[in-house]
């Protein structure tokens, strides 16, 4: 499901974001996009969720520095064991057998050989004159001729490319016994000796896996304004026809990744869309007004007319404003991309909106299924109110959590969803895909550290996932069957029957949590963000289709009821949690998960084997006990903190960390 995108030194920060941009644009809903560290590639399993690694471009030799030896070794394993990895000109360098980098130049001059090796032969560069780092001087537009019959998957036959200081792979042409194709050949001339042909892309068998090398820049927009205020166009190749290049720009980058058996929707716009504006409302009559009155330093940015609350926070302003403000006053909604967007924010001081505001989600709906939730307790209830409500936010999480001005001044419950997210997070160097159709949202809570004794912040993932699941089982009649799990520490998994002769079943995500936590004064703010696949049928499985299959089938899952019964199960057990500790949940907890008992290797001891016992009610580790090679435990015991980067569970493998 993960499409990594190696974001480590030696990467220039243009060419990462044009290339998570455009793979986001072809890849979602199917992928998820996300940036990789150096540290992450040599100590996290991410090769088992990984369906692309992608090395854009910068500097060969800052990939070489971060990622030789260890980096290396698991980039030649990941490939070799069926993986699939993108080069882009850098990328492309250091995955060749050696490199030739304006030889010659004192001040330029980069040769050598490279250890992953992926194209065998030799790599040489600049195929144009004019290159110089962090510039656009030697950049252009060059032509690129391609292999159609190879690229047999909507290719165009020629198109032209941004280019800035990409190589030609030498001898492609004679290298086919060694699993070497030449997807792509520039057309201009070159200003390197010829003699060695003239190959832009190559695809390389790599063991049961694949690499493609690219000279080129096609991950790159083409013409966007910026660039070419950059570049003198008229001398660079810059196509007359721009519009007509860019589709078929788009068909090539597309044809290149189906062509490593990834999926691609083909999306005829990669731009990013625009941030939708939120929605501010609470179940309570005059909660929102109480709300506003508390937000610290209201200002007015230049030129509003009117009275409102503008927050100028870490990573986002917010224009708040009343119900009813026409559009002539409004600033202009941010683009998705933006460094620094800025978010208008209608507020709802009596009645929430109405479902003509908020089509994908009636918060009508929600609110009554939730003040109908609460009614059942006889605890005070608050949670799930107030309500920010968006159709497409960067990710619930992140809005609020790298906004500390904002988040600061947020009550416990407050809780923010959106239909979609553009830049969803999980752990680590993982990703969320966000299609639509998956139920997503943050919720805030204030845990006070006179709590860590008896209820160590730790444990409230595991309250929210068994909140998740008790949600979806206790639902309406007959959906307690619905085989919903819970895989540690912070994933919801599902049960699905597989096409197979013997009609076995397999495990499939529908969903996750990530806690992001800020500690201030004598609390910590805990964001904790969610999303579980409801009725999108990609990039896993849903529980409409869980229901579906039931006998009889059950009625698909509404957003609003199942959010609203999940926020009042989580605070009517974060009340007894502060009470009594994770020791009431215990029992119920190992009911829903799924690693009772199991045996999983562990990396970097040989033969090394053991059994998984449980969680630590002291401080929510993992622990594991020890295996000789007949099953019997040798008595040493492990404990491993809750990083769900370290456990491949599915694959039977626990990396302990060093």
């Amino acid at each position: 499901m993960n499409v990594l995108v190696y974001s480590g030194p030696g990467t220039s920060v243009e060419s990462v974001r044009q290339c998570i941009e455009t793979l986001r644009c072809l890849l979602t809903p199917h992928y998820a996009i996300a940036p990789i560290s150096a540290d992450a590639i040599t100590k996290e399993p991410w090769v088992s969720t990984c369906a692309l690694l992608c090395l854009p471009g910068g500097a060969d030799l800052g990939y070489c520095k971060a990622l030789n030896g260890t980096g290396t070794r698991i980039l030649k394993q990941y490939v070799r064991r069926g993986g699939k990895y993108l080069g882009f000109c850098a990328g492309a360098y250091f995955a060749s057998a050696r490199i030739e980098f304006e030889k010659g130049n004192l001040s330029m001059e980069v040769t050598g050989n490279r250890e992953l090796g992926f194209f065998p032969g030799l790599c040489r560069g600049a195929a144009f004159k004019g290159f110089q780092y962090n510039s656009e001087a030697g950049a252009r537009f060059c032509r690129l001729d391609v292999a159609t019959k190879l690229l047999n998957m909507g290719a165009p036959d020629n198109f032209r490319s941004y280019y800035n200081g990409g190589g030609v792979f030498l001898d492609a042409d004679r290298l086919v016994d060694q699993g070497i194709e030449v997807l792509a050949k520039y057309q201009d001339k070159l200003d390197i000796a010829e003699e060695g042909g003239n190959a832009a892309v190559v695809g390389c068998r790599v063991g049961a896996g694949y690499a493609v090398l690219v000279g080129a820049h096609p991950e790159f927009v083409t013409g966007t304004p910026e660039r070419l205020q950059l570049i003198q166009y008229e001398n660079s190749g810059f196509p007359t026809e721009w519009q007509s290049n860019e589709e078929r720009r788009r068909l090539f980058m597309s044809a290149i990744l189906k062509y490593l058996g990834l999926r691609s929707n083909n999306s005829a716009v990669l731009t990013s869309p625009l941030l939708s504006d939120l929605h501010l409302s609470g179940s309570r009559p005059r909660e929102i007004t109480r709300l506003l009155g508390s937000l610290k330093s209201p200002t007015r940015p230049e030129g509003d007319p009117v009275a409102s609350i503008f927050i100028e926070a870490e990573t986002t302003a917010f224009l708040l404003e009343g119900h009813g403000i026409t559009p002539q006053q409004l600033i202009p909604r941010s683009r998705a991309g933006d460094d620094y967007p800025t978010i208008r924010v209608k507020t709802y001081e009596d009645d929430p909106p109405g479902d003509d505001e908020t089509p994908y989600f009636s918060t009508l709906t929600y609110f009554q299924h939730l003040r109908s939730y609460q009614g059942q307790s006889t605890k005070n209830l608050s949670y799930g109110s107030p309500l920010l409500y968006g159709e497409l936010m960067t990710s619930t999480n992140s809005i609020i959590d790298r906004n500390f001005k904002l988040l600061q001044e947020l009550p416990s419950g407050f809780t923010v969803v959106a239909v979609r997210q553009t830049a969803a997070r999980g752990r680590g160097s993982n990703a969320w895909v966000s299609p639509l159709g998956g139920l997503v949202f943050s919720v805030v809570v204030r845990h006070s550290v006179r709590h860590a004794i008896k209820a160590p912040a730790v444990f409230i993932q595991y309250l929210v996932a068994l909140s998740i699941v008790k949600s979806i089982k206790s639902y309406d009649t007959g959906y307690d069957k619905i085989p919903v799990y819970i895989k540690w520490p912070n994933d919801i998994y599902v049960k699905v029957a597989t096409n197979t002769p013997k009609n076995t079943c397999d495990y499939s995500k529908i969903g996750g949590i990530l806690v992001n936590a800020n500690f201030v004064g004598d609390e910590f703010i805990l964001v904790i963000g969610c999303g579980v696949n409801v009725t999108n049928e990609v990039p896993t499985t849903s529980l409409k289709i869980l229901a579906e299959s039931m006998d009889p089938p059950l009625p698909a899952y509404e957003h609003e009821k199942l959010l609203a019964k999940i926020l009042v199960t989580f605070e009517i057990h974060y009340g007894k949690f502060l009470d009594e500790g994770f020791h009431a949940f215990e029992r119920e907890y190992y009911e829903h998960w799924l690693h009772g008992n199991q045996v999983v290797n562990i990396e970097g001891d040989s033969n090394s084997k053991a059994r998984i016992q449980g969680i630590s009610m002291d401080d929510g580790m993992l622990v594991v006990s020890e295996l000789d090679e007949h099953g019997t435990r040798t008595g040493k015991e492990f404990k491993l903190q809750a990083d769900g980067n370290s456990f491949d569970f599915f694959n039977g493998l626990l990396r302990k960390k060093i």
